[in-house]
């Protein structure tokens, strides 16, 4: 697993960011979907299908995060299944990858159904198809949902559904292949004033990887509303391995103010680019020197070096560049 994978993964399992990402997807930001009525499923999807390989081994599939909603709904408990799949680079089989977890936890759904029933033993009075089956006809699946976060400020231009996958535009025959799409949310296609919508530092981290290649609006954003951002370990951590920020949280400290510590680090760059070109310039005024001293006084190189004073530990590198030429 990369590391930008085990970030994201860390970042988006917490139950309050997790929520924000389906409250601004589904709701536009209304706070629908409640943190607290979150619960940690199990990632792992196992899939029964024969491998290219014919040995009949089942394959596993592991999602990012996976999470069970138990909501009311009308007066009754409502359930539903959800899953973030984390992206730092554009997917081009994103429809395919997406649709095999969602199908897969519908067979997990209806296996479950089935090992209920034999377990209980109560096909008394059913019919031959709900016996064959293990799925009685009143029993129901619970909806899922995959989301998926693009932390990539990269424009989207891979299909957002199965269809557009295919080589295919007899309609007549699209119309008999179920479509499957992709919900997506991308940092490029977010307008600005929609980060607005977000009510956990998953927008922040969002607008970062937005202008993280844009230098002037990441200026701007950092001047206005990102002024005040303060951003912990796990929001650094993904922003430092999907854009490299280069965002440095100390020992002693738990969360930085995004805009001061850019501000600091683009005047310790200043400081370090000043100090170079002041140590080239003092240096190449001493090879000047070297060299006045070498033609008009017949000094050797290390004669002329001691005359003016240059530090033992320079003047190796001094004669390197002497003898080089340059």
């Amino acid at each position: 697993m990369g590391k930008a994978d085990t970030a994201t993964k860390a970042y988006t399992r917490q139950n309050e960011v997790f929520a924000d990402a389906f409250n601004f997807y589904l709701y536009g930001g209304k706070q629908v979907i409640s943190a607290e009525r979150l619960h940690e499923l199990d990632t792992a999807e196992l899939s029964f299908l024969h491998g290219t390989d014919r040995t009949g081994k089942p394959v596993q599939k592991y999602r990012d995060v996976f999470k069970g909603l138990a909501a009311m709904e009308d007066g009754r408990a409502a359930y539903l299944l959800l899953g973030i799949e984390n992206q730092s680079a554009v997917h081009y089989a994103a429809p395919v990858k997406n649709l095999l977890y969602d199908v897969l936890q519908y067979v997990n759904q209806v296996e479950r159904a089935a090992k209920k029933h034999r377990k209980e033993k109560d096909y008394k009075g059913r019919r031959e198809g709900e016996f064959l089956s293990g799925f009685y006809r009143e029993d129901k699946l619970l909806p899922v949902i995959t989301l998926m976060i693009l932390f990539s400020p990269d424009e989207w231009d891979a299909p957002l559904s199965l269809h557009e996958m295919m080589d295919v535009d007899d309609p007549a025959i699209l119309a008999m292949i179920p479509d499957y799409r992709v919900h997506l949310v991308a940092p490029a296609d977010i307008p600005e004033q929609d980060f607005g919508k977000f009510h956990t530092s998953l927008g922040n981290v969002l607008t970062f990887i937005k202008y993280s290649r844009d230098k002037e609006r990441m200026e701007r954003w950092l001047n206005g509303d990102g002024a005040d951002v303060v951003l912990g370990r796990e929001e650094v951590e993904v922003l430092n391995t999907c854009v490299n920020a280069k965002l440095t949280i100390k020992s002693d400290e738990e969360a930085i103010n995004v805009c001061e510590a850019i501000r600091k680090m683009n005047e310790e760059a200043v400081e370090k680019a000043t100090k170079k070109v002041r140590e080239e310039t003092t240096e190449n005024a001493q090879l000047e020197g070297i060299k006045n001293l070498i033609k008009n006084l017949n000094l050797t190189a290390e004669q002329a070096m001691a005359a003016l004073d240059i530090p033992e530990h320079d003047r190796a590198r001094i004669a390197g560049r002497l003898r080089d030429g340059k």
